[in-house]
């Protein structure tokens, strides 16, 4: 396995604190995938087999709604670990994992991952607390829908995806990922109309730059001030 790899995983909340020898063996149960664009880690309802770190590329996680809606979850790229929480409790997967651009994972296999939390009793900390991340993550995500406007919706998306996803150039941050506006309007709970309207009005005010799926934060301070804008 070679150094990065291991940075990469060393750096995942479910494998910090783990013994040298214990970390050896993690890194040794696990297996590369390559996975290209399009294709799909997991759908959601599937039983949840597999756990993966994400080492390359970005992915979509997205929900379909009862109704029939898609709402993406979230976009996430390298260090993202996936499907551990519930191949622990044997559920199977509430989200889909779909592919933008080509990426490689760690794969474990779910008993591996329960045979290492049984091992190190230590690592169910880090269980929770990837739990509550999750949870608060969701309680924003229901709190934005059913409280702020669209504007301050698409605002927090832009901004939380820089924070996974950003590079630093000269003109600012680029979300270093290849968004559509529909990924945008599913991610923010709104439609490709407002999206682009909304886009196009923060371009002309210097906050962001748009390209052909390339979006730079030219100014994440006004963007920020545009999520706690309650009118």
């Amino acid at each position: 396995m070679n150094r990065n790899i291991a940075s990469i995983v060393a750096q995942t909340k479910i494998f910090q604190g783990l013994s040298p020898k214990d970390y050896a063996w993690v890194l040794k149960a696990g297996r590369l995938k390559r996975t290209t664009a399009g294709e799909r880690l997991f759908n959601q309802g599937d039983p949840s087999q597999v756990c993966y770190v994400i080492l390359s590329g970005t992915v979509r996680l997205a929900q379909i709604t009862p109704d029939g809606k898609r709402v993406i979850i979230n976009i996430v790229g390298p260090g993202t670990q996936l499907g551990f929480l519930v191949a622990l409790t044997g559920r199977p997967y509430p989200i889909s994992a779909e592919v933008i651009e080509e990426s490689d994972s760690l794969v474990w296999d779910a008993d591996v991952i329960r045979s290492l939390i049984l091992k190190t009793p230590s690592q169910i900390m880090n269980v929770l607390e990837a739990f509550t991340d999750l949870i608060i993550c969701l309680q924003r995500k229901v709190q934005q829908l059913s409280t702020e406007r669209v504007e301050q919706r698409l605002a927090y998306s832009l901004l939380m995806l820089s924070d996974h996803l950003g590079k630093e150039l000269d003109e600012g941050i680029l979300i270093n990922a290849p968004l559509t506006h529909r990924d945008l309007a599913e991610m923010s709970g709104t439609n490709i109309y407002s999206v682009s309207r909304i886009l196009h009005r923060w371009k002309e005010e210097c906050i962001v730059v748009t390209g052909r799926k390339r979006i730079v934060i030219c100014s994440p301070e006004q963007l920020r001030g545009l999520t706690h804008r309650s009118s």
